[in-house]
C-alpha cells in the first residue's frame, strides 16, 4: 500500500497532475487537427503541433 501512497504523492506534487486527472471531453476532430499538423523534431525526439479551437 505504500508504494500506491508515493504514487499519489508523486502525481500531487508533478506539474502534469491537471493532463492526469482532468475530464475535458476530447473531440475527434482536435485529435485529428493535432495530427494533422503534428511535426517530429529529432533533436529533442518530441512531437509539436498546436490546434487552434
Amino acid at each position: 500500500m505504500k508504494s500506491f501512497e508515493d504514487v499519489l504523492e508523486f502525481i500531487e506534487k508533478s506539474r502534469i497532475k491537471k493532463a492526469l486527472t482532468d475530464k475535458h471531453k476530447c473531440y475527434r476532430s482536435h485529435v485529428k487537427c493535432f495530427w494533422k499538423a503534428a511535426r517530429y523534431d529529432e533533436s529533442d525526439k518530441s512531437i509539436h503541433s498546436a490546434v487552434k479551437i
